[in-house]
């Protein structure tokens, strides 16, 4: 262990990259001042910090290293100004041999077969792959490489083990805001005496009115675009609809409420009245929503990926809605939800007799009971997926409501990804 005096000194706040050539707690550095400042000073530009060291100089050119709260790196007060070279990679962060790629600000690491995370840290199982438990992501899962990789929905980003999504953005998509403190972001859907959907938990849940009358459910897709059914707004003009976000009681002002005039209705152009098939349709506001705890978009599933199969292992989804939950009930003063389970599309038409496409999804009880019913057309069926929710369904239609043998059918929403993509993209 060296001796390090304190002479007078300067000092630079700086910080390092991940990984750093120290394993004991002092850690002594014989070298020139030249040197120290080549590899030290560039780090100053290096945005993820994870060891970070106090430098301390003595009289004879040797330098201290000591774990630090921050790294101070001292130099006497006779040197020379030195030009900092911004080269990220000038530190190696990478482990196990990866190899640092300078972005210009920043740096990502290319890892060698059998490594994986942001910084090679982490060792890859070779037995993942997107099919076997979504490949550990959090979110989307790409298995069309060599290997699988993990990627995440618009508004977060991959972190630092190459699994997890890490917003970076106030509201994500998907998620339900951090409340008061007497108030829980857990959302737990059960159906325990009541189906109220406690203020700010269905946050993607929108309001659709004609001519200022309640009329159908809606989902907030972005601050300018909504998802609703085709049916709600078929072959009505815009200038008849409204659009209100952040609605929890519809008596009452709550000071959350966003009301918006619809710009653009845009009826996918395969909707067929009838059969009630690709029964979607998409409205511009005619300006943007201001997004917060209690307006929230919902997250999209990741179009040509598996992530659509993942999400069909999940068993139960949640709709929601100011609709009546039971055939002859009113329509509700407070939005609600209900926890439904899926069922397969085999299933849905050996028990109902009823005409289900490739374009819908059914929902519900074969023994009947709660279900979506009148009013909740256009509404969200959602799926959670870790921590994220995700829209797989649109309310669509039923034959009676909360029958037995007679489900819930919704608009599978995994077909229209393209869809919804480009109108929202182009229009």
């Amino acid at each position: 262990m060296c001796r390090c005096k304190y002479p007078q000194t300067h000092y630079l706040r700086l910080l390092l990259p991940l990984k750093i050539s120290c394993t004991i707690s002092t850690v002594c550095c014989l070298v020139t001042l030249s040197l120290l400042f080549m590899h030290m000073l560039a780090a100053a530009v290096v945005s993820q910090p994870s060891f970070i060291f106090s430098v301390e100089s003595d009289s004879q050119g040797s330098f201290c290293l000591y774990p630090s709260s921050s790294l101070l790196v001292f130099f006497p007060s006779s040197s020379v100004n030195f030009l900092l070279s911004r080269d990220p990679c000038l530190i190696n962060p990478c482990h196990n041999n990866g190899t640092c790629i300078n972005l210009g600000n920043s740096q990502k690491c290319q890892c060698l077969d059998g490594f994986e995370g942001r910084y090679c840290q982490t060792v890859f199982e070779d037995t993942l792959n997107c099919l076997y438990l979504n490949g550990h992501c959090e979110q989307f899962c790409d298995g069309s490489g060599s290997r699988r990789r993990c990627y995440c929905a618009d508004g977060y980003v991959l972190g630092d083990d190459g699994r997890q999504c890490v917003p970076n953005v106030e509201y994500p998509c998907g998620r339900v805001a951090q409340m008061g403190q007497n108030q829980t972001a857990v959302i737990t859907p059960r159906m325990v005496g009541t189906y109220h959907c406690p203020k700010g938990h269905c946050p993607w849940q929108a309001l659709l009115t004609e001519n200022h009358m309640f009329s159908c459910g809606a989902i907030i897709l972005s601050d300018r675009w909504i998802l609703t059914a085709a049916h709600c707004v078929y072959q009505k003009p815009s200038t008849m609809l409204h659009i209100t976000v952040g609605e929890h009681d519809i008596r009452e002002d709550e000071k959350t409420e966003q009301r918006r005039r619809v710009l653009k209705v845009v009826c996918h152009e395969d909707y067929n009245v009838t059969s009630s098939d690709s029964d979607l349709a998409l409205l511009k506001l005619h300006r943007p929503v201001k997004l917060g705890r209690h307006v929230v978009p919902i997250c999209l599933p990741a179009r040509n990926s598996t992530f659509t199969q993942t999400l069909e292992t999940v068993r139960n989804s949640t709709v929601s809605g100011w609709g009546r939950l039971a055939q002859f009930g009113s329509t509700s003063r407070y939005l609600q939800r209900l926890q439904l389970p899926r069922v397969p599309v085999q299933e849905c038409r050996l028990h109902s007799g009823l005409n289900i496409t490739k374009n819908m999804i059914c929902a519900g009880f074969k023994r009947g009971g709660p279900d979506a019913c009148g009013g909740n057309g256009g509404g969200p069926l959602v799926t959670q997926y870790k921590k994220t929710w995700f829209l797989t369904g649109v309310v669509s239609w039923g034959k009676g409501c909360g029958q037995e043998n007679m489900y819930g059918v919704y608009t599978k929403v995994t077909n229209f990804l393209d869809w919804i993509e480009n109108v929202m993209a182009t229009g």
